[in-house]
């Protein structure tokens, strides 16, 4: 039984805009319904929405930001940086080997951290590595909102769609 606290990436992140309406359904579904608990998040997959943000019109990004920030800032997400043992099992593991070494990093992390991880993407879905540590969506769209304002500015935010090119150039 894996026992840490779930572990998400930047496609889960992201995912709450993704244009595929089962990847946003179910990204926000896992954000709303866990407003009040908690999440980790590495500050690489952070930046990875970042990156894919500031490629986005300035428009986009003043609608998206504001929901972004009171998120990051009323919800529990502990952001993290990569141990040596993270970094060891990246470098040298041969189940890891063939991700890229962002990649590697990550999955090294969940591993390391023995908690269940939350993704949409497809290299880690095929890491026979991860496998133990792959955490499913829940089959049915949730019907729970974030608090008002929360959810005020998520509805304003929906202006900015995300799509897989999106994620390739991040």
């Amino acid at each position: 039984m894996l026992k840490g606290v779930s572990i998400i990436d930047a496609t889960v992140f992201m995912g709450m805009h993704h244009q595929d309406e089962v990847i946003r359904a179910r990204s926000l579904a896992f954000f709303t319904q866990r407003y009040n608990s908690q999440v980790r998040m590495s500050f690489s997959q952070i930046g990875v929405c970042d990156a894919i943000i500031w490629k986005k019109a300035r428009e986009l990004q003043d609608v998206y930001y504001p929901f972004m920030d009171v998120l990051h800032s009323d919800m529990n997400i502990l952001r993290a940086g990569y141990t040596d043992a993270v970094l060891q099992r990246a470098a040298y593991s041969p189940e890891l080997s063939n991700l890229p070494p962002e990649k590697r990093l990550q999955a090294a992390q969940v591993i390391e951290g023995d908690a269940p991880f939350y993704t949409h993407d497809d290299d880690y879905q095929r890491c026979a590595a991860l496998h133990p540590y792959l955490a499913s969506f829940d089959a049915q769209p949730s019907d729970e909102l974030f608090p008002v304002g929360l959810q005020k500015l998520y509805d304003a935010s929906l202006a900015l769609k995300i799509s897989e090119e999106d994620f390739q150039h991040a």
